[in-house]
């Protein structure tokens, strides 16, 4: 491989970690959002959607670009194949930012917040299930995903005990139900970010290892 070829390679996982920093800071933020009942923050994220997509495009067209010119076998094909569906993952995480914001907005606007605690909980741990994935991919480094199918079978424990408290409340706490409803879509999007955080992993382990593995 010539040293052009190779630095473009770089570049473009170069581009793809910058794509998924961003995503994770606009989740993350969200998350500080609804924790503080931040709408400015809330509404800054919001504000992100369209620089989310710019950086989305422009890795997709770099390893599109990539595939055609150089047609990469091997190690290079699988890191630029499993690239591709992972900035797709990237993307999905920053939207899921972008919609709790959204989430939070609205509550700020007709209901208020209401003791989320537990669904704060779920965020962080999911949160940190994508940052560990991210660094994965980032440093094309397998040890520390090897558990994200037992984290993430934990995170859906979870979502279901949210999801069981959610409508125990809605039903002795009527004056809540506005707020709870859209706790529920909160722990909806929270959830599947930690099937987001797998994708990535299962991604990252082909990328590295050449080996296909499930963990959702």
């Amino acid at each position: 491989m010539t040293e052009k070829i190779r630095s473009e390679l770089i570049q473009i996982h170069e581009e793809a970690c910058n794509l998924g920093h961003f995503a994770i800071g606009m989740l993350h933020d969200s998350i500080n959002a609804f924790e503080k009942g931040d709408t400015k923050l809330a509404a800054d994220v919001c504000d992100r959607k369209k620089e989310l997509k710019r950086q989305f495009i422009t890795a997709e067209e770099s390893m599109f670009q990539y595939l055609a010119l150089y047609q990469p076998v091997a190690r290079d094909m699988r890191e630029i194949v499993a690239s591709i569906r992972i900035i797709y993952n990237f993307e999905r995480i920053g939207r899921m930012g972008f919609d709790i914001s959204e989430t939070i907005k609205v509550l700020s606007q007709c209901c208020g917040l209401v003791d989320p605690e537990k669904l704060i909980m779920v965020a962080r741990k999911v949160l940190t299930m994508i940052e560990d994935s991210m660094d994965a991919f980032s440093n094309r480094e397998v040890a520390q995903i090897k558990t994200m199918r037992q984290r993430d079978s934990e995170i859906d424990r979870l979502y279901c005990e949210v999801m069981r408290d959610i409508i125990r409340r809605m039903e002795e706490e009527k004056e809540s139900v506005p707020i709870l409803a859209r706790y529920v879509i909160i722990n909806r999007y929270l959830e599947r970010c930690g099937d987001q955080a797998c994708n990535i992993a299962e991604m990252t382990t082909y990328m590295v290892t050449g080996e296909r593995i499930e963990m959702i």
